[in-house]
């Protein structure tokens, strides 16, 4: 009863004074536990509950699971589900759903398949943690997949499971398809209470349809946080930063607290628009109205704000008082504006850090690379690129895609394989020519040798 009350340590107690110990209380102690975050512990307990010859029950087993759910342990998670088949629980189906779920959260989605596929009439409940585990793990495509087979079975879904396939949509931007399984919801009749609205409108910011965001959103009948960030984000990612600011004013107005995620929506319009004294009135606030402290990305939209104003030596003394223990995002973020702005030997100091900091980026090093090419320092140039090989540092190609027609085209820098590639290299000569006529000159200034 305490376990399940949250007094964890008051039922540890009265566990330990209590004489014969049965799988119950074992079972209470350790889901108790689970739930409470001590998933060390859950783990710990059932060991020793092993070693004590008590016969685990289901109950013990989705306590346990839960807890390697919970902390990722997938090599404890598979010996306990060996465990479990040993002691005859492979058929229930609450038990196959829990073991998905663990095997999902843990990122070994082959295991989750296996026996998701191992139950032939799997419930909603099954589907919709495939679903979900696919999509956790960036593997948008099956979780499409599935939820078409889904279809096709007559499965009537819920409202966890649409928001899984419109995150699947959100992550692929696929517009189309999000306004597909839109049009479902509408159909099954569920409302756009979280979190289906915020997946609808995650979906429809990540696919640049600003219009059906709003829509979204202005029919929310509740509308947390998380809600309006997706808007915020939504409008300053895709150029509308103005209207971004304005609906956080509306957010303040209807008494919505923001998060650590608003205002890095917010210090980002900012930074595109130029905004250096909006941008720090904003980053006052956050932690002296607001109290919440400044993370890695909200010193890395300060950073990139004073960039992009040209404000370099105020970035790099920004920098250096950060209040942080890892600041190479910020000193990668100088690097790039000082090339832009063609401050070599700011940039060369930014640089130098990336790599005193041990930067794996490839980006970097070719940046410093360029820079030291451009201010003639040959010796340079042939030091970072033995830095760069020893550290095993590799310049990944440039890649690229886009969706057609239902098709999703693939370019890779150097590629010569696409069936349309001499169509398409006449597009790109006439595309060169057009910038030319109007007044374009390439520059070769930071062009350095290939690394």
């Amino acid at each position: 009863m305490s376990a399940k009350c949250g007094s964890v340590d008051d039922a540890l107690k009265t566990f330990e004074q209590s004489g014969g110990k049965d799988s119950i209380t074992w079972s209470a102690m350790i889901t108790g536990y689970a739930q409470s975050g001590d998933s060390h512990k859950a783990l710990k307990l059932f060991s020793h509950m092993h070693f004590s010859w008590i016969k685990p029950s289901e109950f013990t087993f989705i306590g346990v699971i839960n807890a390697c759910s919970d902390i990722g342990a997938i090599t404890e998670g598979k010996q306990v589900h060996g465990y479990s088949l040993k002691m005859g629980y492979e058929s229930q189906i609450y038990m196959m759903t829990t073991w998905v779920d663990m095997y999902a959260k843990c990122g070994s989605v082959a295991d989750a398949r296996k026996g998701f596929d191992y139950l032939r009439e799997p419930d909603i409940v099954l589907w919709t943690s495939m679903i979900g585990g696919y999509v956790q793990n960036g593997n948008n495509e099956s979780a499409l997949s599935l939820y078409c087979r889904m279809q096709v079975e007559g499965i009537m879904p819920n409202e966890l499971t649409m928001a899984s396939v419109l995150k699947a949509c959100s992550s692929l931007a696929a517009l189309e398809q999000g306004r597909q399984i839109h049009a479902r919801i509408i159909k099954y009749g569920f409302s756009v209470e979280i979190p289906i609205g915020s997946a609808l409108s995650t979906t429809y910011a990540k696919c640049g349809s600003l219009e059906d965001v709003d829509l979204v959103f202005r029919r929310m009948p509740t509308r947390d946080v998380v809600s309006w960030n997706v808007v915020i984000s939504g409008l300053s990612q895709n150029g509308r930063g103005h209207e971004a600011l304005k609906l956080f004013e509306e957010m303040q107005l209807e008494n919505t607290k923001p998060d650590d995620v608003t205002f890095v929506n917010i210090l980002s319009a900012c930074s595109h628009m130029g905004l250096v004294e909006q941008g720090r009135v904003y980053f006052k606030m956050m932690f002296d109205k607001i109290g919440i402290v400044p993370r890695l990305e909200h010193y890395a939209c300060m950073v990139d704000i004073l960039s992009r104003a040209g404000k370099l030596n105020e970035a790099k003394a920004f920098i250096e008082y950060a209040t942080i223990d890892h600041g190479m995002c910020l000193w990668r973020i100088l690097l790039g504006a000082c090339k832009n702005y063609h401050n070599y030997k700011l940039g060369a100091y930014a640089g130098e850090k990336l790599m005193e900091l041990g930067s794996q980026e490839s980006s970097a090093y070719v940046l410093l690379s360029s820079i030291y090419t451009a201010l003639g320092k040959q010796e340079e140039v042939e030091r970072v690129r033995k830095i760069m090989k020893l550290r095993g540092v590799n310049k990944e190609p440039g890649c690229s895609w886009i969706d057609l027609k239902n098709v999703t085209h693939v370019f890779v820098v150097g590629d010569q394989m696409h069936p349309d590639i001499g169509e398409i290299r006449g597009e790109l000569r006439m595309l060169a020519k057009l910038m030319e006529d109007e007044g374009y000159e390439p520059t070769f200034e930071l062009t350095s040798l290939t690394l």
